[in-house]
């Protein structure tokens, strides 16, 4: 029986476990607890064409244009095509989405999708149910939790395993047949984000240091709307909030995007411009939810997060909002199964670049891309010979270990790598990373260190690509182009 790791305990993974437990011993490793993970805060819903007026191919056309045509055509037919299928699936398998009165699934609108095709459940909490809801259906997979993954153990025939700290902080090694990098995207590089405490930019680390191809690392996206008070980030308002009818304004009621064909509709690098032009001049920004009906009935997670931080929305009916960093197009560069640069390692979910988010995600295509896609690297992994067992390796080590300050690389990226960008910055940026050093682990590491070590390691492959791409491209935008 073939053994696979799955590093990450997001939907991407849960995925790829559930169609692998049947035939193979399936071990998952997460760093914290298995809830901590993007997927339990994803308040957007599901793309997919499974209403019968919709189509596959109107899916793909809003996918390529959100994307400005940088999408991998083949990988993007695969993502909206096999959505429909793998959806239905869900379905049948139990997972509730929301309806209506009469039994019909309730669709709901974002940002660049020409029809509503969004399903949700209870409301804004999609990515938590349907995250618990695959993890219920684990029913034969060992789980390895507050255990983190350090290093892929790689041969000349591939990789064969992992290195990670136990719970208790001790140095081990695991090996298997195939390894699925499943460890989220690298919001944390960032002040102002959306992304779970724990999302480091782990997967595209551990692939850095193995030597395996990233791809599109320039492109972040940054979500226009994250609720902030006193310029800290206290969640995401999620895109469906605009999608029943919210919009966005300055102190002056000034509607910001109403010159725009789409208005507050408009892809997230465009929204996302726009109100950091507004801050920049000397502007406060809100989001206005006076025309929505209903609104803590349909946004119950997001309405205990305002009653928790005591925004009176009640009374005002406004929230104040500013763009943070939200979702990666890049990652590990995969083909349509996942498979990496790396024999018998795979990616996938916001650690992978399958190519098929372009420059900028279509709204509520993440999820989608964890199911299309955990599913077929569950196949070519089932469908790939085994491979016979080999020594195991020991990752290098280092005695020079020097890293910054979390705040100070923060600081440093949001200033510099954020939602507008220079060469000049860029190359600053990049000067100042080389005063450290946090590519190969010393002996004593811990984990915090192994997190900051990453962080530089994600960081430092944005900036350089984002030095190589001068023109300005969906979410990678340069001032200086």
């Amino acid at each position: 029986m073939k053994k696979v790791i799955i590093i990450g305990a997001g939907l991407a993974g849960s995925q790829a476990a559930y169609y692998l437990q049947q035939a193979c011993q399936v071990v998952i490793y997460t760093k914290r607890k298995r809830e901590n993970c993007n997927s339990m805060l994803a308040q957007g819903g599901i793309a997919a064409a499974i209403d019968p007026g919709d189509t596959w191919q109107s899916h793909y056309d809003d996918t390529l244009k959100a994307g400005v045509q940088h999408n991998d055509p083949t990988a993007t037919k695969v993502l909206v095509q096999d959505g429909i299928t793998d959806m239905q699936a869900l379905i049948q398998n139990g997972m509730q989405f929301d309806r209506d009165a009469a039994g019909h699934f309730e669709y709901g609108l974002e940002g660049a999708h020409a029809r509503p095709r969004i399903l949700h459940c209870h409301g804004d909490q999609t990515g938590k149910y349907v995250t618990l809801f695959m993890h219920q259906q684990l029913q034969q997979v060992t789980w390895r939790e507050d255990c983190m993954v350090t290093a892929l153990l790689k041969t000349a025939s591939g990789c064969v395993g992992i290195q990670y700290l136990d719970p208790q902080g001790h140095l081990q090694t695991d090996t298997a047949d195939a390894v699925v990098l499943a460890a989220g995207g690298l919001g944390r590089i960032y002040p102002l984000t959306t992304n779970d405490i724990t999302v480091t930019g782990d997967g595209m680390a551990l692939a850095r240091r193995a030597g395996v191809a990233l791809a599109d690392m320039e492109f972040v996206q940054f979500h226009p709307t994250l609720l902030t008070i006193k310029g800290k980030c206290y969640g995401l308002i999620s895109e469906a909030v605009r999608g029943a009818g919210g919009y966005l304004i300055d102190e002056n009621r000034h509607r910001l995007m109403a010159a725009y064909p789409q208005q507050d509709l408009s892809p997230r690098d465009v929204v996302a411009r726009v109100l950091t032009q507004a801050y920049q001049a000397g502007h406060q920004v809100f989001l206005s939810i006076e025309k929505i009906p209903n609104f803590e009935t349909r946004f119950p997670q997001i309405t205990a997060n305002l009653d928790a931080h005591q925004v009176p929305f009640r009374e005002n009916q406004l929230i104040p909002v500013r763009p943070g960093a939200h979702f990666m197009m890049g990652g590990v560069k995969t083909d349509t199964n996942g498979a990496t640069s790396m024999p018998h390692l795979y990616a996938v979910g916001e650690t992978a670049c399958t190519g098929v988010h372009g420059a900028n995600r279509l709204a509520s295509n993440s999820l989608l891309e964890c199911l299309v896609y955990g599913k077929r690297v569950a196949a070519a992994i089932l469908a790939a010979p085994t491979t016979p067992p080999t020594p195991v390796p020991t990752p290098p080590e280092t005695t020079t270990f020097k890293l910054p300050e979390r705040t100070q690389l923060q600081e440093k990226a949001w200033a510099l790598l954020g939602i507008q960008r220079s060469g000049a910055g860029l190359t600053d940026f990049l000067a100042w990373l080389q005063h450290y050093q946090y590519w190969q682990l010393p002996a004593d590491y811990t984990a915090e260190a192994v997190e900051q070590a990453n962080l530089c390691l994600a960081a430092e492959a944005i900036a350089q690509a984002a030095l190589k791409r001068p023109k300005s491209l969906g979410a990678h935008a340069r001032k200086d182009a």
